[in-house]
This record gives structure tokens, sequence and C-alpha cells, in this order.
């Protein structure tokens, strides 16, 4: 059931840096989406930086998501920290739309309840930013109020609600994976109906304030776990259908760390972590590798196309004719082709079986440590196979 959950959750990233997707660790990733935020007169403000940014996720085959927030000149909560009216709202927003129509995807305001927010205690103009919003572009698909797990966050939603419903919902559950709890979650599930995207998520390594001081210690391995709980929590949810990992990479000096890569460009364990929880789709069994499987004279021809080289690691393989496991084989090692003799007996029932397939348990060492399974249709042994 898990893996089903998986299968049907959503999985994009947020980083603000066009180099990041064309990585081609990233790429091998299979995620669907990417989100950016932007301050909401980025359409006059910063229209070369959106157009570099959209132009790179549409190279890397993502779907574009943008997520409004303050102005750039915004110091909230010091001075200043403008809260727009209504009707500005509306005439930036729409001058996005209309300069950028290939985004179909937004989030009215960005962790709208924070205090680096000017919209922290309004969620009434939250609301009629959403609704302007939508009236600016009545197909895309708009998330209602963001929200950060911390705070008096459920008052908020309950503020935002008593102006306006909304059906889809956006959550930065940062302290429930960081911490091991789900309370921020379900709080967020208990008092909204309809769909929960979390939009932020991912392993924070290190938070220090603006004076540099560390608010939460570096520890790789803690980020690591908070990216497969992030999944965890997800794929238990199921009004949860899309999850956003946060970070790809940032600077050494950094406030906020929760980078996949490290500044020096290698990649941490929550790289990893994330690896392995992707919902398997496709052939891709490992970070950069791709399977197919075909027969030889009587032997599985396991083929992997590596996308980061060198790949290398160990696969299991395990026989299934007609929903029904035939035949197990212990790990191989593996850098392109594995091949495996079958005895003329499984042959033979897997050429009478009506569907077939192998699933592979892969454990990769190179580029990153991870482990996976995929599942492949097989085609139908031949008459030479049975012979060879």
């Amino acid at each position: 059931m898990l893996a089903l959950a998986l299968a049907a959750l959503t999985v994009g990233i947020g980083d603000q840096q066009p180099a990041a997707f064309a990585d081609p660790r990233m790429r091998s990733l299979g995620l669907k989406a990417a989100r950016m935020i932007v301050p909401y007169d980025a359409a006059t403000s910063e229209p070369d930086k959106v157009a570099a940014w959209l132009a790179a996720t549409r190279a890397a085959g993502l779907e574009p998501h943008i997520a409004f927030q303050h102005l750039s000149s915004d110091r909230c909560p010091s001075a200043p920290c403008t809260l727009p009216s209504r009707a500005t709202y509306r005439a930036n927003v729409a001058a996005f739309i209309a300069r950028f129509p290939q985004v179909r995807t937004y989030s009215t305001w960005n962790e709208a309840n924070h205090v680096s927010q000017p919209t922290a205690t309004r969620p009434e103009a939250v609301a009629g930013y959403y609704q302007e919003l939508k009236a600016a572009c009545a197909s895309c698909t708009v998330v209602a109020g963001d929200v950060l797990d911390s705070g008096s966050y459920v008052n908020w939603l309950r503020r935002f609600q008593a102006v306006t419903s909304a059906d889809l919902w956006g959550l930065h559950n940062y302290a429930d994976v960081t911490y091991g709890t789900t309370s921020g979650t379900d709080a967020v599930l208990a008092n909204t109906t309809g769909t929960l995207w979390v939009e932020e998520t991912g392993g924070i390594v290190v938070r220090r304030d603006a004076a540099a001081r560390v608010l939460l210690a570096h520890d790789e391995a803690r980020a690591a776990r908070a990216v497969t709980a992030a999944f965890t929590l997800a794929s238990t949810r199921p009004r949860i259908t899309r999850l956003y990992v946060y970070q790809w990479q940032t600077s050494a000096t950094a406030q906020f760390d929760a980078g996949l890569i490290r500044p020096d460009g290698s990649a941490r364990p929550s790289y990893a972590a994330l690896a392995a929880a992707m919902p398997k789709t496709g052939a891709t069994a490992s970070p950069g590798v791709t399977w197919k499987a075909s027969w030889s004279k009587g032997r599985l021809i396991l083929r992997g196309t590596c996308s980061l080289k060198p790949c290398a690691g160990t696969v299991k393989a395990s026989l299934r004719a007609g929903g029904k496991t035939i035949r197990r084989y212990g790990a191989r090692q593996y850098g392109t082709t594995v091949k495996i003799r079958v005895s003329k007996t499984v042959l033979t029932k897997l050429r009478r079986a009506s569907v077939r397939r192998v699933s592979l348990t892969v454990r990769s060492s190179t580029p990153v440590k991870a482990s996976q399974t995929v599942v492949l249709k097989l085609p139908q042994p031949t008459l030479r196979d049975l012979r060879a």
C-alpha cells in the first residue's frame, strides 16, 4: 500500500537557481515539477530572472509553479513591510500571468503566516488575493493558503476560511519532519477540506540567524532522516497529492541550508534519501540508471544505461509469471549489463504466461548509495531460448 501511495504522489523541487536544473543528478531523479518564489511584482521588477528560471525548468521537463510573496525591498517584520491592497495585488499578478502564460500553477502567497511576510497577521487579505488570482486565471491551479507549521497557523487558516472557501492548500512542514512528529501536518488536514500540497519540506542541515548564530546545529544525518520522514508522512495521508523538496544547493554561509548538494558540489546523504524515496515509475531504479530486460540464448539480459558515470552496485532479480514469483536470483554486481542463466523449466513457465515481469532490487554504491525496486515487463522467451 505504501508503494501505491507513493506512486500517486507528484514530487517536485523548490530551488531559485536556474543552473540547478541542468545538473544530471537532479534530472535522474524523475521529478515532475519545480517551484520558485517571486515578489508579487516580479513581472516588472525581475522578469529576466523569472524567464531564465522558466527556461531552465522547461529544459529539464518540469512543470513550473510560482509562489508570490513580499516585495524584494521589504524587510518584515522590520520596516519597510508593505501589505499590498487587493487592487495592487490584482494588477501585478495579472501582469505576471500575461507575461508568462506558460505558468499554470500558482501559490497565492508563500508562507503567508510567517513573520517575514506582511500577511503574517492578515489572513483575510490573503483570502482576497486568492479570489483575485483565481479570477485572473480561471483555468490555473491555485494554492489558497500556504502556511508554515509554526506559530498560530491553525487560527490563521480558520480566519482565511471565514472569508472564502478553497479546495487546495499548501504547507511547509519542516517542524514535523525535523523533529519526527506529525502534529503540524495533521492539524492542517483537520482544519481544511480538499487537497493538501506540501509545498516545502526537506532536511535542514543548519540554520543560522542574521548575526550568523547557529539556531539548529549542522547535522547531515538528521537532514537525511527528515527527507525520508517527509515521504512517509505524505504517503500515509491520501489528501496529500504533491510534495516539493527544498532545496538543491546553497552557499556555505547561508542562514538556511537544506541543500541536497553540499556547497562544494558533492551529494549529501539527503540526496540519497530522496533518490530512495522517489515513486517508482518507468524503469529508473537507482540514481542515474535506466534498466531494460531482454532474452538472449536462454539468458536474462539486464542492461543499465547510466546517465551519471561511473555507476555501480548490485542487483537482485525475481521472475514473475501470471502475478506469482517463480524464481529468485541472488545479488550480482552491475556496471552496465547483467546476464543470468535461466532454467528451461522457468523459461517454459514464462513462455506460457500471459503476463511476465522481472522485479529488480537495486542497491547502488556509485554515484550515491541508495536502494530501490523497479518492475519491468518481460518479452516472451523464444523457442531458441528454450533450446539454448
